[in-house]
């Protein structure tokens, strides 16, 4: 992709062409299972996404989506096109190519999250419950983008937290939802007596909050452990987070829909099950730079 090709409604989200990573940053993320991606986004950028989510709020169109609760909209890149260009764009795209090569492909999540932090899991925990196997295998490669509209703040959090490394240990979460009521009191005890998996990951020395800044993007190997930074006092504004996958090769994307289709879930089981391959937004945006964009 060259400067010239880029969409002229998504000129003013560069900081920068082209957005190029250094073979430090390639290794961070094979290695220790993240990478934290600065400047990929214009403050103003997300300055803007923040307004196009703020209008759509006080016009009802949350709510108004296939899909709504007061922490998930759906429909955001057909409701408000302009994101399409803010998410997707050329930076994006073009680090996406260099951590997953010529055959990338984004899955996006036509979903924007609000106010949500969560707990200790691993993003690939999901594959495990259904018996999956393939994202142990060495050839697996993806990853869960997120793009964060605010910075992560030690006292209102709005990031991510990680334990670098653990994208190569087993799943531990899954087993959960298969627990019996004795298991679950056992687990219980061990977390008020401090000994449980999630103490650990809370105590564990490469602890990691990463230091991302309004228009950072944070690239998290689909199997790693994290959690969303914790708030400590109350949050003076809302916290926004936009995440989508991208991985190398069709045959893994279509396995990772497939599966996400069936999960459990509403979310998935009543609304993305239901959805088309792509829509003619992520179509625009292929067709503008070359990389294959599909729900």
């Amino acid at each position: 992709m060259m400067e010239e090709d880029v969409h002229e409604g998504e000129c003013r989200y560069f900081r920068h062409m082209p957005y190029t990573l250094s073979t430090d940053q390639k290794e961070h993320y094979r290695e220790r299972g993240y990478v934290h991606l600065p400047g990929v986004y214009t403050p103003e950028a997300v300055d803007r996404a923040r307004e196009l989510i703020a209008k759509d709020e006080e016009t009802g169109g949350w709510h108004a989506a296939p899909h709504a609760t007061d922490s998930v909209t759906t429909d955001i890149y057909e409701r408000m096109p302009e994101l399409a260009d803010i998410v997707f764009n050329g930076n994006y795209l073009q680090a996406m190519e260099q951590l997953f090569g010529d055959e990338t492909v984004i899955l996006a999540e036509p979903a924007i999250h609000r106010g949500r932090y969560y707990y200790w899991h691993k993003d690939s925990t999901f594959l495990d419950a259904m018996g999956e196997d393939f994202h142990w295998r060495e050839d697996f490669s993806a990853a869960m983008t997120v793009l964060y509209l605010q910075e992560n703040h030690p006292d209102f959090g709005g990031g991510i937290t990680v334990v670098p490394g653990t994208h190569r240990d087993a799943d531990w979460y899954h087993r959960i939802e298969k627990m019996n009521l004795v298991e679950r009191a056992v687990l219980k005890a061990k977390k008020i007596a401090g000994i449980s998996h999630y103490n650990r990951m809370d105590k564990h020395p490469e602890l990691t909050p990463i230091p991302s800044k309004k228009g950072d993007l944070l690239v998290l190997d689909m199997r790693i452990d994290h959690k969303g930074t914790p708030k400590l006092k109350p949050v003076p504004h809302k916290k926004y987070g936009i995440m989508n996958i991208a991985c190398s090769g069709n045959a893994t994307a279509e396995r990772l829909r497939s599966a996400l289709r069936r999960r459990p879930f509403l979310y998935y089981s009543e609304y993305l099950a239901g959805q088309p391959e792509t829509t003619p937004q992520l179509e625009r945006k292929e067709r503008e730079h070359g990389v294959t964009i599909k729900l």
